[in-house]
């Protein structure tokens, strides 16, 4: 059995939020404080048999902010749909009256708090008196009639949650909370086994308690209860071992050695737990094979604590990989870099309140899904926690955009603005991921724009950037929208590229029109586009790097070309094969050139590059329209009026906002 679908209304955080499909097993990602144990909590509503009544007692402070407050006539409530179960017998007869659907099948039980029904505990009351607590009843109900009242469906649909704030080692160390007393329950000793085990320790009882120092030590508990309570009290203390079968099973310990000589307090806390999840997960297993066992949800919290970051990977990536019914809620990128796209349930906070989102079903082709769960693996799973991702080609393109932000005072960091390189120019399946049909996430792109020539028949490969960005067109933006710009695309793309250099005819305008879908292309590649911005820092940056007058020499002279614009495409080509021949790669070129640009002062900088004095604004549009390095400032630009309230350029004496005061989120 498994969880299909989760809807919460009226709760702590949840407005009005419906997972579905709810993946199996789960792992729920989210930034503090955005709802992920209130999911927990949540689910146990309905499906925990272990929760006392009393905690299904909604609290005033329960409700979420913007439902009726209890006064006013509050209801929550906690829907889940099961299925998974067509083969079980016994789970199609518990879930009967619970049936919503039978192709597929499955089930449906609600947590549902509210008034009561029965106003006759409220005669005499006047009707603008407010309800209190003692107004409320809950029930858990089948189907979709609130009278089927179904409060044992949540021992079969069980679901056992193991709270961030635990102490396995404590709880292993107790037969009454250790879960290997249950899984030696679950599989115990042959009964053979006990009896001879229970005969030899009343022999050794016996020997023991005929030794004089034992039998002294009794005789001395029973003068000292005779002086301190007279013989009245009645007391005959023995010394003996309790050799019950319960107390056999209670006393086996588990031990982190084969010679069983080192318990668990010798080991880490991290190893504790590994221990203690790999107990309930057998435990689990065991019950759910046995013939009337049952099919337990569980759900752990915060699994990554006191873990070392490769044995999170190594764990989870085998305990996701398991057909199991295990949800899981983590900051931790490592899990989330293991974790498969259909599994991910992605917590995030609104005006509105939190909202989840999933992968939707067949939204990837399976090769893009393979590539993209190797991407997360290998690069970059912070992209699921960050609050925008700006995808670009390469490492260049990564060291350099958050150095050119802090050289305008914008800490990407600061406003969870993360720089993704994927390595590559396929950027489909990055923004099918993050885009309106999937996590719907805020994210940009800045990709090269390559222009080049080619003969008469391949025409369509003179603007690749410009055609990477049709592409990105179609997932999003409006179907005619798309098919506009394909059109311009075709214009621009029979005509030559300028003699002396520069960009085609109606190329800056597709550029602007990608650049609202937060779609920015360069005019050729990062090196040469940046050349007239930095110039002096690339010619450090390089001098610092490679040996021999002679070289640096001849890159000082091809950027100071290209720097001087327009440039064509074998001045251009000049600057990068002077990169490409250095003992160093173009990554490491823009490392070390980052260490120059974040110090300068970019702001000034630009207006030198656009002839504009202190007093007057810079536009957007003044930025996209600069020569070469103007998709990459429009881009910074951008983010820093969405998250910092403020232009890339501020006028000078512009009121500089507090960090954090001012900052939006673009959705």
């Amino acid at each position: 059995m498994q969880l299909r679908r989760v809807r919460i209304r009226n709760f702590r955080n949840f407005g009005d939020v419906v997972i579905d499909p709810f993946p199996t097993p789960a792992v729920v990602v989210g930034e503090n404080g955005v709802g992920k144990s209130n999911l927990l909590y949540a689910l146990r509503l309905v499906l925990d048999p272990d929760m006392p009544d009393r905690r299904r007692l909604i609290q005033a402070d329960d409700v979420h902010d913007a439902a009726p407050s209890l006064a006013e006539g509050a209801e929550v409530s906690v829907e889940v749909e099961l299925a998974g179960f067509d083969d079980d017998v016994n789970a199609r007869s518990e879930l009967d009256g619970a049936i919503v659907s039978l192709e597929p099948l499955v089930a449906r039980l609600t947590y549902l708090y509210r008034p009561k029904q029965s106003l006759a505990s409220l005669s005499g009351r006047g009707e603008e008196e407010p309800l209190t607590p003692d107004d409320y009843e809950w029930t858990i109900y089948g189907g979709t009639d609130p009278r089927n009242t179904m409060l044992g469906a949540k021992r079969y649909a069980a679901l056992s949650v193991l709270p961030a704030l635990r102490d396995a080692e404590s709880d292993l160390a107790r037969a009454d909370r250790s879960p290997l007393t249950n899984l030696l329950r679950e599989l115990p000793p042959s009964q053979d086994s006990i009896d001879k085990t229970l005969q030899t320790m009343r022999e050794a009882r016996q020997a023991l308690g005929e030794d004089p120092n034992v039998q002294q030590v009794a005789a001395l508990i029973r003068n000292r209860l005779n002086t301190m309570a007279g013989p009245r009290l009645r007391l005959e203390p023995s010394l003996a071992f309790a050799g019950r079968d319960e107390d056999l099973l209670r006393s086996i310990r588990l031990f982190i050695d084969a010679e069983a000589t080192r318990g668990i307090d010798r080991t880490s806390t991290g190893t504790a737990n590994v221990l203690y999840l790999a107990l309930l997960l057998e435990r689990l297993r065991l019950r759910r094979a046995a013939e009337e066992g049952e099919d337990t949800l569980l759900a752990v919290e915060e699994p990554e604590a006191h873990l070392h970051p490769t044995l999170q990977r190594h764990l989870f990536a085998h305990l996701l990989g398991e057909p199991n019914r295990l949800v899981l809620t983590t900051h931790s990128p490592h899990i989330a870099a293991v974790t498969p796209l259909p599994s991910l349930v992605l917590l995030l906070e609104t005006q509105a309140g939190t909202v989840a989102r999933v992968v939707p079903p067949g939204l990837f082709t399976p090769a893009e899904q393979t590539d993209l769960e190797r991407y997360l693996n290998v690069n970059r799973a912070e992209i699921l926690f960050a609050q925008h991702v700006v995808f670009v080609e390469g490492t260049a393109e990564a060291y350099l955009l958050p150095a050119l932000a802090r050289a305008a005072g914008f800490d990407l960091d600061a406003y969870g603005i993360v720089v993704a390189s994927i390595d590559g120019t396929d950027f489909a399946p990055y923004a099918k991921l993050l885009g309106p049909n999937g996590l719907n996430r805020p994210f940009s792109l800045l990709t090269d724009g390559d222009a080049t020539d080619t003969d008469e028949k391949e025409k369509y490969r003179r603007e690749p950037g410009l055609s990477r960005a049709l592409q990105l067109h179609s997932y999003l933006a409006d179907p005619s929208d798309t098919a506009a710009f394909a059109l311009e695309l075709v214009e621009v793309q029979g005509v030559n590229l300028p003699v002396g250099g520069g960009p085609r005819p109606g190329r800056q305008q597709l550029v602007e029109k990608a650049a609202t879908l937060g779609v920015f292309v360069g005019p050729d590649t990062l090196e040469s586009d940046i050349a007239s911005l930095l110039e002096q820092e690339m010619t450090a940056a390089f001098d610092e790097i490679v040996p021999g007058a002679q070289r640096r020499s001849n890159f000082a002279q091809a950027l100071r070309a290209v720097a001087a614009g327009p440039s064509t495409d074998e001045q251009r080509q000049k600057v990068i094969s002077q990169i490409e021949r250095a003992p160093v790669s173009k990554g490491r070129f823009a490392q070390r050139l980052s260490g120059h640009v974040e110090h300068l002062d970019l702001p000034l900088r630009i207006r030198q590059q656009l002839g504009r004095a202190p007093h007057l604004p810079v536009s957007h549009n003044d930025l996209l329209g600069m020569a070469g390095s103007g998709p990459v400032l429009a881009l910074l630009d951008q983010l820093r009026r969405s998250y910092q309230g403020k232009p890339l350029v501020p006028v000078q004496g512009e009121h500089e906002p507090v960090d954090g005061t001012e900052a939006g989120t673009r959705q």
